[in-house]
């Protein structure tokens, strides 16, 4: 059985959602991690898995970076997998690989822009595919427009440079 919460942090611009199971944590991180960030009520979570999905997370600046790496730091190898990390999340991963801590990256989303509308859209892939030579696809079709000239935002390499 799993029972979820949701905890406000001191922070009004952050909060997270904790789903638990008999098989470890759930946390769902909602909204802006800066200086004003506080984790300190998750460090109770390091001593069993925990996964944590970034999808719903809006902004991080260089403040809640460091916070977040001090954070992340505590729990021990084979404890913490990051899921759902948007665009955002992958490019804090890609320069600052103590982001990462221990954690094993399972999915993020790619970003895809649409030459003919504009409009932009994630998509969602398995890092393991990635790892295994499964071909990120260069263009995707556009979910507004329906044109098949959706094309990745950036290099694919690049992109998947924290998964060496």
């Amino acid at each position: 059985m799993s029972t979820a919460r949701a905890i406000n942090l001191t922070n009004e611009n952050f909060q997270f959602e904790i789903t638990e199971s008999g098989t470890g944590n759930h946390v769902n991180l909602i909204g802006i991690i800066d200086e004003d960030t506080d984790f300190s009520a998750l460090l109770k979570l390091k001593t069993s898995p925990v996964v944590f999905n970034f999808k719903n997370i809006t902004s991080i600046n260089s403040c809640g970076i460091r916070t977040w790496v001090n954070f992340v730091k505590e729990f021990p190898e084979g404890n913490v997998t990051f899921i759902e990390c948007p665009p955002l999340v992958v490019r804090q991963m890609n320069m600052v690989p103590s982001f990462m801590g221990k954690a094993k990256v399972e999915s993020v989303f790619v970003p895809y822009v649409c030459d003919s509308c504009e409009h932009e859209q994630n998509k969602l892939v398995l890092v393991s595919d990635y790892k295994k030579g499964t071909s990120i696809p260069e263009t995707i079709q556009c979910e507004k427009c329906q044109s098949e000239e959706m094309e990745m935002d950036g290099n694919v390499k690049q992109y998947f440079s924290f998964a060496k």
